[in-house]
């Protein structure tokens, strides 16, 4: 006896078995079975030969992996946030701080590029730190903190709150160092 009904699944339908319906509208009752077969076919059970049951195991399926492609971004910067954060604190600033100052010299990281600096060429990182710290102490840079934006203006500092000094000596970000770079532009 043989058995070719899997091997039919795989075919197209052939023209004979559809309905003749307006273009665009889905075709055969027979067709929509096969096809949710088709994609529940991994699955076990019932899941994969009952169409009562494949076919809502199917639409909530779909409805999660269309769900998951909506977070993948929010937590994808998330994460670039606090890979950022927690480098830039190991050398002395913040995150929110970092970012602000290099976009005051016109210096345009994204946070991915930052956060894979951060990673991977954590010489860079601190030389974008140091260049950041120098441009702090030279214009008085006072960037608010987003965490703390819309609280009352407290005049003492929040003892919770991390205070991190800023140290740079003096003769590594010196401005004479950069002329020759400004007379060029």
């Amino acid at each position: 006896m043989v058995f070719l009904t899997s091997l039919l699944r795989k075919l197209p339908t052939p023209e004979w078995l559809l309905k003749r319906t307006i273009p665009g509208n889905r075709t055969d009752n027979k067709w929509w079975r096969l096809e949710t077969f088709r994609f529940t076919f991994e699955s076990d059970g019932r899941r994969r030969q009952c169409f009562k049951v494949a076919y809502p195991y199917m639409r909530n399926r779909w409805r999660l992996a269309s769900r998951s492609r909506q977070f993948k971004p929010i937590f994808e910067a998330d994460l670039q946030d606090t890979r950022i954060d927690a480098a830039a604190r190991e050398h002395g600033l913040r995150q929110h701080t970092l970012t602000a100052s290099l976009k005051r010299q016109n210096i345009q990281l994204s946070p991915a590029i930052l956060a894979d600096l951060a990673i991977y060429e954590p010489r860079t990182f601190e030389c974008l730190n140091l260049i950041a710290k120098q441009h702090i102490l030279n214009t008085n840079l006072e960037v608010i903190d987003p965490e703390h934006e819309y609280d009352e203006q407290d005049i003492e500092p929040d003892p919770e709150e991390e205070q991190v000094p800023i140290h740079v000596d003096k003769h590594i970000l010196n401005p004479s160092l950069f002329q020759d770079v400004y007379n060029r532009f």
